[in-house]
């Protein structure tokens, strides 16, 4: 029974979570109330009603801390909040981007890895799935989520509207 929750879920989802090609050829943009960088260990950390754009990507949290590479390459963000915020579109004719949330927002680069913790949720269309930790793929649309017996992992998906 799990098994076909699960294959009802990556239909649903999957396709749903591919983030646009072009997103990662625009600048990224980010808004908070402060910021302390520290260049010597190549990170930064912005507080205060963050908001980080690049493309249709969009991520929110109270804390936003971002980490790069050598050559000045964005690595990872961690975005922290009551709840932090994120959604993409994957195509330019989606209605509705794919949008999360959860206590904890870990987005990598290198992976195209999207790590939501704590309380977590991913919405797409008509369909919503949640759980403790929920951690989805950008390039192959990959869907897993941990739970418990105690916290389960949930999903709902609506009739398809006739």
């Amino acid at each position: 029974m799990a098994k076909c929750y699960f294959l009802g879920l990556m239909l649903a989802i999957a396709p749903a979570v591919f983030a646009l090609p072009e997103d990662r050829d625009q600048p990224i943009e980010i808004t908070a109330d402060s910021a302390v960088i520290n260049e010597k260990q190549s990170q930064a950390e912005y507080t205060g009603a963050v908001v980080v754009t690049q493309g249709t990507l969009k991520l929110e949290g109270d804390v936003v801390n971002l980490k790069t590479n050598e050559d000045g390459e964005v690595e990872t963000f961690v975005a922290k909040g009551q709840p932090a915020r994120f959604e993409n579109l994957r195509r330019k004719t989606d209605q509705e981007p794919v949008k999360g949330r959860a206590q904890i927002i870990d987005y990598s680069y290198d992976t195209d890895r999207v790590v939501l913790t704590g309380d977590a949720m991913i919405t797409s269309e008509d369909s919503e799935f949640s759980g403790p930790e929920i951690t989805y793929d950008l390039k192959s649309g990959e869907v897993t989520a941990a739970g418990s017996r105690s916290s389960r992992v949930n999903m709902t998906m609506q009739p398809k509207k006739k």
